[in-house]
């Protein structure tokens, strides 16, 4: 198996120029600010839909948020994508509560390039200095971007830009897979989001959500690497059938929105005990998927989850 998907994490570093507030969960405002100055910079043709215009081949942002002019075709598991994933992820800092930053105060987001994306690393920093200009929430509250730097997984904190200048960038080195636990607890840090016509009443399915971990990562592979993927799906669709949900501590909430958003959702939250034993093929695609989310909304900060080794249900 070929799995090698190289992509980063940046953190922007903001200075408050008026008091801004954010919500617990930033990451679909974020989100929303980013692709409204990302098309304000890229796009000349404000009324021509992405996918028709002819301009798109050398365009930013249908590139960052509608995927490649090309996309590769649509082979074995790839063939139940009905969208294709946007290679970017925002990740911010999810609190228990809202904030508000005072005017000359710093603050921070974060956002992962997949693949190709971090090529666009320079239209993105354009992007959010851009945002800063048309400001956060309702007010407009105005910030400047002071730096940007590469905050994982690896290497560690390489600085990008500072002063408006960028210093450094790059293709990053694909994520060194550690050595697989035997049982690992797997917290959602932000809502799972699955179709509201998901019916859990029997209970939470890890080998769908395996396999949708999969199936995501697979994908953006494809798409946005020169790496072929040569992994055997359906030993993978098998093995994501055995392992065992130990413990769980979920709350699944039905006709889930957020921010005014009217489509309907099934939002899981919580954490579970899954027993990884003998399951080494899973694991580098369960690793992966933290940095990447999982499910509805994905790119807009959705579906992020966090493992934890365990030994004998404790922690390592």
């Amino acid at each position: 198996m070929s799995l090698s998907l190289p992509f980063a994490k940046y953190t922007f570093i903001f200075q408050a120029i008026d008091s801004v507030s954010l919500p617990a969960f930033a990451d679909p405002l974020w989100r929303s600010v980013f692709g409204l100055a990302l098309r304000q910079l890229s796009c000349i043709a404000d009324k021509q839909q992405c996918d028709t215009c002819m301009l798109r081949h050398q365009c930013d942002y249908a590139f960052l948020t509608t995927g490649p002019n090309s996309p590769p075709e649509k082979t074995g598991i790839l063939k139940q994508l009905k969208n294709i994933p946007n290679p970017h992820v925002f990740s911010c800092q999810v609190q228990s509560y809202s904030s508000k930053i005072p005017a000359n105060a710093f603050f921070s987001a974060s956002l992962i390039l997949i693949g190709k994306a971090n090529d666009r690393l320079p239209a993105v920093i354009r992007a959010m200095v851009h945002a800063g200009v048309l400001g956060l929430g309702g007010r407009r509250a105005k910030f400047r971007l002071m730096e940007v730097i590469q905050t994982g997984p690896a290497p560690l904190d390489r600085l990008i830009m500072t002063n408006r200048e960028i210093v450094s960038a790059g293709t990053p080195e694909p994520v060194t897979i550690p050595e697989l636990p035997g049982l690992i607890r797997c917290t959602f840090q932000t809502p799972f989001l699955l179709p509201s016509n998901t019916d859990l009443a029997k209970g939470f399915n890890a080998t769908k959500l395996i396999m949708q971990i999969i199936r995501r990562i697979a994908s953006l592979q494809d798409i946005y690497t020169e790496i072929p993927l040569d992994a055997d799906f359906k030993h993978l669709r098998s093995l994501a059938q055995q392992p065992e949900i130990l413990e769980t501590d979920l709350l699944v909430e039905p006709g889930y929105s957020y921010h005014g958003n009217k489509k309907k959702f099934t939002a899981v939250r919580g954490a579970f005990i899954l027993n990884m034993e003998n399951h080494t093929d899973l694991w580098p695609w369960l690793y992966l998927g933290q940095w990447l989310n999982v499910g509805k909304q994905a790119s807009k900060g959705f579906g992020r989850y966090e493992l934890t080794a365990m030994y004998g249900r404790h922690n390592v």
